[in-house]
């Protein structure tokens, strides 16, 4: 069984591009697993964004060597731009790979940031960061197996 395009039903081969042959239409944002309301091209880079926050506060409070604001500013922009130059120009299976990305890296930076805001050492901050890794990859895990059973029931 084939995948379709959904716009004009145009058969699709194995290696799904990230536009349609006949007729033109984005797949990339209909074929990734992750493609919600929150990993459009814009939630991206606010997720990328709000990642490099949280890490950017967590490296500033244990590195002392970067104790400046634009440390902050830097990983902010610079994330919320990589993020959203990237996801413009890749296909859907890596462009599934760039949310799994941003979405492990915001939840490992939950858990940085958690251990800062209760004053726990750098090794705790590391361990609840792995912790945080661990819990995103499971979301990604859930989110890829419920769009295979949707994709095969249709």
């Amino acid at each position: 069984m084939g995948l379709r395009c959904p716009n004009c039903q145009g058969m699709l081969g194995e290696k799904v591009p990230s536009h349609c042959p006949y007729c033109g239409a984005d797949l990339s944002k209909l074929l990734t697993p992750l493609e919600t309301g929150v990993t459009t091209d814009f939630g991206l880079a606010l997720l990328a964004g709000a990642t490099g926050l949280l890490f950017g506060i967590a490296l500033v409070t244990y590195a002392e060597d970067f104790r400046s604001p634009f440390v902050v500013i830097i990983l902010i922009f610079g994330s919320s731009l990589t993020a959203w130059g990237r996801a413009k120009s890749l296909t859907a299976s890596e462009r599934f790979g760039w949310e799994r990305f941003w979405i492990v890296a915001f939840c490992a930076s939950i858990g940085a940031f958690w251990a800062v805001l209760v004053g726990l050492n750098w090794a705790w901050a590391i361990a609840l960061a792995l912790l945080g890794m661990f819990v995103g990859q499971l979301i990604c895990h859930f989110a890829r197996e419920q769009w295979r059973k949707e994709r095969g029931s249709q």
